[in-house]
């Protein structure tokens, strides 16, 4: 077999197996001589083989933009993910579309993810658009304390394929847990300005404030959780009302 002439044509089918992959096997399928050789060529994008120019210029791109990893939004990048596994698909180990910039975290959770049976794979950083209409939710409960959890609803003109790709992404990523960990960091650190800001404009005072952190959040995207935090804390009449309290009385959960 002509290996380079078979990586070429591979490169040239990339976008084609990203649209669906259930029809298409990998190159090396059946030859674990060749999956070793190809496997191999990823350490040449180390510090000071060959290929460390195109490491270093995917890093880089990555920290012109912001830096934050494309899967969960929060994280700062440190390593590079194969969006499709290089355990599974060998050909495309140091293939520049293949390679996006992610935190720890998600590197860590999405491992060798492909899912080829059903054809479900997580957005691609460079190729998919996430989804624009709202599809996550924060559901806020006051009782002894100020209770958050996050939740998926599809929204009308989402198609089931996408919204099982969102559902799919999100239990890869363990993104519901992950973002409420992160919303009770955000209420804890912003309890002074909401109580401020209560004190001094009442309740509508604070539900304006809120309304307009939710605005700012959804420059980062509809569907981003901190948009979806404040979209649900403004419309909650209780915690405008001056239930945001118990975040300064008792643990949040």
């Amino acid at each position: 077999m002509d290996v380079r002439a078979g990586i070429i044509d591979a490169y040239g089918d990339y976008e084609d197996v990203l649209r669906d992959i259930r029809r298409f096997t990998s190159l090396a399928n059946g030859s674990d001589v060749l999956t070793k050789a190809l496997l191999g060529n990823y350490a040449l994008l180390d510090k000071g083989r060959p290929l460390e120019g195109l490491r270093n210029s995917i890093f880089l791109t990555a920290l012109s933009r912001n830096s934050r990893c494309p899967l969960c939004e929060r994280a700062q990048v440190c390593a590079l993910d194969h969006f499709l596994p290089k355990n599974h698909f060998p050909e495309y180990s140091i293939l520049a579309d293949n390679l996006v910039p992610v935190c720890e975290r998600c590197n860590r959770l999405k491992g060798d993810e492909c899912d080829r049976a059903d054809g479900l794979l997580m957005f691609h950083a460079y190729f998919d658009e996430f989804p624009d209409k709202e599809i996550l939710f924060t559901e806020i409960n006051i009782d002894n304390t100020v209770s958050i959890g996050y939740f998926l609803r599809r929204s009308d003109g989402i198609d089931n394929f996408s919204f099982e790709r969102v559902e799919k992404q999100f239990e890869t990523l363990d993104l519901l847990g992950f973002y409420q960990m992160e919303a009770v960091a955000e209420l804890t650190d912003q309890v002074d300005l909401y109580d401020e800001t209560y004190a001094s404009f009442g309740h509508a005072g604070l539900r304006s404030t809120l309304s307009s952190l939710a605005r700012g959040a959804e420059r980062k995207g509809i569907n981003y959780w901190k948009a979806a935090l404040y979209r649900a804390l403004s419309r909650n009449i209780e915690f405008c009302s001056g239930g945001y309290r118990k975040l300064l009385t008792t643990p949040m959960n």
